[in-house]
């Protein structure tokens, strides 16, 4: 599920259903802010406020607060015993605040799972960008900036992987690939961004259709995704841009030599709900109601 609130106060509650994981993003055009958040859980227990992160025009760093019954791990709240809900305070005006936690539906991969026929979902011409740069080589993770550079080209704001991997980095994770600071560049630039949980590949697929790439993360063991350009992954993003008339999966690999690649759909969901289902959205602010209800199980 996922609530995106536009022009949100400062200090906001949002219900989460017992949820064990919960996403929290936001898009804010103050070049510098912070966000802290109280859990109270499905038990009554409350975390009390929880540093969650903070930003400015040199730095973005994650803040990881933490209690008994809930914690922060950089850019996910983790909360064992469900989070009944959660209140969001800021110190400065956001343009959205964005919620999200994992569906309640069954999540299916392998053969259950029913191919996206050829006309209904299309393939969208998403610019191609590696993220191995002759100009950075020692950068080996910023699989995505790289990923979202790709969809900000798509959207029609041509930056640089460098410039974008700086406006996502994050010094307390000491790398780009916190989802949060990347959602959160995007709404910097006026677009409308937000983290979510999707289901499957059928509901990714609502996206594409609509003509809005995604950003996936995924993660893979040897052998378990074919094709794939390194042997395992803890944690990878690529762009989804549509489906080939097998079902299976086209996206924008930037570690693939040729950033283009067609992965076989069972392996690829596998490793996409393997880490979660969560996906970067990112559309224009126009969108944000239509972006909310595609995330909708």
């Amino acid at each position: 599920m996922l609530r995106i609130v536009e022009r949100p106060a400062r200090e906001l509650l949002v219900p989460c259903s017992g949820a064990r994981d919960v996403l929290v993003s936001w898009n804010a055009t103050s070049p510098h802010g912070a966000l802290e958040l109280e859990v109270t859980c499905s038990d009554g227990e409350r975390s009390g406020w929880l540093p969650y992160a903070e930003w400015s025009a040199s730095e973005r760093r994650s803040l990881n607060g933490g209690a008994a019954c809930s914690w922060i791990e950089y850019d996910a709240v983790r909360a064992p015993r469900g989070a009944a809900y959660v209140v969001i305070r800021s110190s400065v005006d956001l343009d959205a605040l964005a919620v999200a936690t994992p569906p309640h539906a069954a999540q299916t991969t392998g053969r259950e799972a029913k191919p996206v026929a050829q006309h209904r979902a299309s393939v969208l011409d998403v610019p191609l960008r590696s993220q191995y740069l002759a100009t950075h080589p020692g950068e080996r993770g910023w699989c995505s900036p790289t990923a979202l550079a790709m969809v900000l080209a798509f959207h029609g704001y041509e930056l640089d992987i460098p410039t974008v991997a700086a406006g996502v980095f994050d010094s307390g994770y000491g790398g780009a690939g916190n989802w949060a600071f990347n959602v959160a560049f995007a709404g910097r630039l006026g677009l409308r961004a937000a983290d979510a949980y999707l289901t499957d590949l059928r509901h990714a697929s609502a996206f594409v259709e609509a003509s809005l790439p995604l950003v996936l993360s995924i993660t893979w063991r040897a052998g378990s995704l074919p094709g794939a350009p390194l042997e395992h992954s803890a944690g990878h993003l690529v762009v989804l841009r549509g489906f080939d008339a097998n079902g299976d999966v086209l996206v924008n690999d930037p570690a693939q030599p040729g950033v283009a690649a067609c992965y076989p759909r069972d392996a690829f969901e596998a490793a996409w709900l393997g880490h979660g289902g969560v996906a970067y959205l990112v559309a224009p602010a126009a969108r944000s109601a239509e972006l909310e209800r595609l995330a909708q199980p």
